[in-house]
């Protein structure tokens, strides 16, 4: 049922017409240097859409399928990060988490180890030193991965030629993909739009829809084609009323309105201009869902690369088809809270911002500088990420529930799906806006030049 998908995608259109396309998204595409970045990131995904076809040799393709076909609730999730490379036992199938993983590590690192938080605090040559180390991690996390893949495959290797020549072949090409894949994310970073992560892991769910839609049909279909087709059409107003309420939310805000001492010397004053600065309800953005799915997901991937196919082991299952385990809502919402939290004091700091205000001679208006400031400022960056952890936490939440329904199942990753692809898209707008206002000050820096020139002359 993709007539469904492609109805929200014109809804979508629509909703985003003037704030997206016709604003942001066509300004960028004008400016040259956007342009490239923009066709960039494009042939990037299109690299990885089309790996995503190319067969593991060495593996059994039909075997392998039918084995993933089991991986539950993990193998979903699993497949979707790897651009269904994973369904297609292709050489990308380990996609995107083994990078994720090591991303993840090295953050936490990062802010643990001393020595680490130095270097990444010591301007551009700190974060190439720590991605070096983050490329090192994930070359580490691909070859095991791999070889845990090989492991769980072992029952399909190729007969045609030596067990272990094909199985070492298979791994070989598996941690290959998965480097590929991490090394296409920094690329994107560096010469693509906005952040990779985003960007590849947005790619992957807008390529997955138009399957949860067909799944959603199908298993409405036992009441009918006429009633299927209605409850696909409501399930797509319901996800687009969803994704609005993301979007509004994404884009509120408050506007912190910083006023500086300004001195007179003799005829001139003296003093930095007022300034208004943005902050956003949901500044941790999208990451501490992705960062909460994937620490969760850990265990239970190393489980279901290793565990033999034809288990009855409750436990083992219960694991890797973790929608019905309440451990896996409570785990989920604490780790979603933490790295809400987290992600909000990296982008903002009252502290760090209550002393700069100070140092600058600055104020909030009724609050003195100093102790007042900075505690006004906690309360606020508090009371944000509150917002923000309930706001994530609810959204997600609410479909996983209603997906215990019989009736309801299906919906379980629509929570997710909207907030994702709704917070990938203000990233990206934001970036883009960034990118044309430094583009813009460049623009006019050199204009000056030339003018100077033409009257130095």
């Amino acid at each position: 049922m993709k007539i469904c998908a492609i109805i929200l995608t014109l809804f979508l259109c629509a909703f985003l017409r003037r704030d997206f396309l016709m604003s942001t998204f066509t300004d960028s595409y004008k400016v040259p240097e956007l342009r490239k970045k923009m066709w960039f990131t494009f042939l990037i995904l299109s690299v990885l859409a089309l790996l995503s076809l190319i067969p593991v040799p060495g593996i059994d393709r039909a075997g392998a399928s039918a084995a993933i076909a089991k991986w539950g609730d993990t193998g979903v999730l699993l497949d979707v990060m790897s651009f269904k490379a994973l369904g297609n036992v292709s050489i990308t199938s380990l996609g995107l988490y083994p990078f994720l993983i090591a991303s993840i590590v090295m953050q936490i690192l990062t802010i643990a180890v001393p020595r680490l938080h130095n270097i990444a605090q010591s301007g551009d040559a700190g974060a190439k030193i720590i991605q070096k180390f983050t490329r090192s991690a994930a070359v580490v996390a691909d070859v095991v991965f791999a070889l845990l893949y090989c492991v769980g495959m072992r029952n399909h290797i190729w007969n045609s030629i030596n067990y272990w020549v094909a199985i070492c072949l298979a791994g070989l090409c598996l941690a290959a993909g998965a480097a590929f894949f991490g090394w296409c994310v920094e690329l994107i970073n560096n010469k693509g739009v906005g952040s990779g992560l985003v960007i590849v892991i947005l790619a992957c769910i807008i390529r997955d829809i138009p399957v949860h839609f067909k799944n959603l049909y199908v298993k409405a279909s036992v009441l009918g084609v006429p009633a299927a087709a209605a409850l696909t059409f409501a399930g797509a107003v319901v996800a687009l009323a969803l994704f609005v309420f993301v979007i509004w939310f994404n884009l509120g805000g408050k506007k912190l309105h910083i006023l500086f001492s300004k001195r007179t010397v003799g005829m001139k004053q003296y003093g930095m201009q007022n300034q208004i600065i943005p902050l956003r309800v949901a500044q941790a953005g999208t990451m501490p869902i992705v960062y909460s799915i994937a620490i969760m997901l850990l265990p239970a991937t190393v489980i279901t690369l290793v565990m033999p196919e034809d288990t009855t082991n409750i436990f083992l299952l219960g694991i890797v088809n973790f929608k019905r385990s309440v451990s896996f809502y409570i785990l989920y919402v604490f780790f979603t809270a933490t790295f809400s939290y987290i992600f909000s004091m990296i982008q903002f700091n009252p502290l760090e911002m209550s002393n700069q205000i100070k140092q600058n001679s600055g104020y909030i208006q009724g609050l003195r500088p100093g102790k007042p400031t900075a505690q006004y400022l906690i309360t606020l960056c508090r009371n944000l990420n509150l917002a923000d952890a309930a706001f994530l936490i609810i959204v997600s939440l609410l479909p996983m529930l209603l997906d215990l329904i019989p009736v309801m199942n299906g919906i379980w990753f629509s929570g997710i799906i909207c907030l994702m692809i709704g917070g990938g898209l203000i990233e990206l707008k934001l970036f883009m806006e960034n990118a044309i206002a430094a583009e813009e000050e460049k623009a006019k820096a050199a204009s000056k030049d030339r003018k100077k020139n033409k009257y130095a002359k």
